[in-house]
């Protein structure tokens, strides 16, 4: 008698925090792509260069939005180590338009970027999307995006970190130890 009600008194602390986490947890990251043509709150949102390797959207307001917090959310959904933006704009600045309908969604958008990039976060309404290239785009082309379904506010794009020099000396000095210790063995 004593193992169900232990079960039972585990079973409503587990239902408990289901619904806690439940509540807690209204914004969530969601996979909307690859390709062009995904639905965000009924609207068709498609993009260029398409398709990215990866497309993210979180149904949220992320806050901040300076290009540093963005890095931290994007290395954190991701499983990356993004360096810091290597370009970014807010609105309709140099580098980036918020199109014909700047202040609702729907209108076509563009971006910019004096550096290659391989990540793009845009941030529209409350919510944000998250691009992910497998080969960084070149410096100078140009990301459009159309059908948001809120106006855009910014752009913030980032390349993947690039191990240094160092740690590949260290993997290969590791591999070689690795190496000689089984070739030790061996010939004992």
């Amino acid at each position: 008698m004593k193992s169900i009600t232990s079960i039972a008194t585990r079973a409503s602390m587990l239902a408990a925090v289901t619904l806690m986490a439940g509540a807690a947890q209204a914004a969530t990251w969601v996979d909307v792509g690859p390709a062009s043509g995904f639905i965000i709150d009924g609207s068709a949102v498609t993009y260029t260069p398409s398709p990215a390797l990866m497309v993210k959207y979180y149904d949220g307001n992320l806050t901040p939005q300076s290009p540093t917090d963005i890095q931290g959310y994007i290395n954190g959904v991701f499983g990356t180590s993004l360096g810091a933006a290597v370009s970014y704009c807010d609105s309709a600045t140099s580098g980036c338009t918020a199109g014909s309908s700047a202040a609702a969604g729907g209108g076509v958008n563009s971006f910019t970027s004096a550096a290659a990039y391989d990540y793009l976060a845009i941030h529209f309404g409350q919510g944000e999307l998250v691009f992910h290239w497998a080969a960084p785009l070149a410096a100078g082309s140009t990301f459009t995006v159309a059908g948001l379904p809120k106006g855009l506010s910014n752009y913030r794009a980032y390349v993947s970190a690039i191990p240094e020099p160092e740690t590949y000396a260290m993997l290969l000095a590791g591999l070689g130890v690795l190496g000689w210790m089984a070739r030790r063995r061996q010939a004992k």
